[in-house]
Order: structure tokens, then sequence, then C-alpha cells
């Protein structure tokens, strides 16, 4: 499922390695996406102060649709959480 993300950590890299890894490449996207959210409102201000209502209107389909991107994020760290854990508990089984 995450073979794209980690590509660079193949035999020498635990299953925890690479969900660490994983992790971390979604918290950076959610940095970014939470950047691009914060730029489009800005500009949508900026726009509908002068008065342009089309632009603004593009920019707040565009914050929507980062919005839409952040929470498949979110729901892919999640699930990546929950996998570490899995995993964490299976080692203190053994």
């Amino acid at each position: 499922m995450f073979s794209w993300i980690l590509r660079g950590c193949r035999d020498e890299c635990s299953a925890t390695d690479q969900l660490k890894q994983a992790r971390d490449v979604f918290v950076a996207k959610e940095v970014v996406l939470q950047k691009k959210i914060s730029q489009e409102m800005e500009r949508a201000k900026e726009f509908t102060k002068s008065g342009n209502k089309q632009a603004a209107m593009q920019c707040l389909k565009r914050k929507k649709y980062y919005e839409s991107q952040m929470n498949q994020v979110g729901s892919v760290r999640l699930r990546i959480n929950t996998k570490e854990k899995m995993i964490a508990d299976n080692m203190g089984n053994k």
C-alpha cells in the first residue's frame, strides 16, 4: 500500500522503521496542505475586497479540495498509527 513512499527503505529497514518513515511523509504533507489552505483563504479575502467574486469562489473551491486531501491524509495517518500499535503489541506478546 505504501510502496511508493518506502522505495528508499527496502531490506535494511524493519516494518516499524518503514511505518515511521511513512508517518513522517504524511506529517509533512499535512503541513504543506495546511499552508495552502491558509493561502487560499487569504487570496479569497483579497479578491472579495477587490470585488472579484468569481476568483474568490475559485480560491474557496481550491481550499475545499485541499481540506478533502487533508482528511484523506489524516485517515492514512490514523491507519499507520493503528498498524504501529499492532506491531508494538505483537512484539510485546512474543
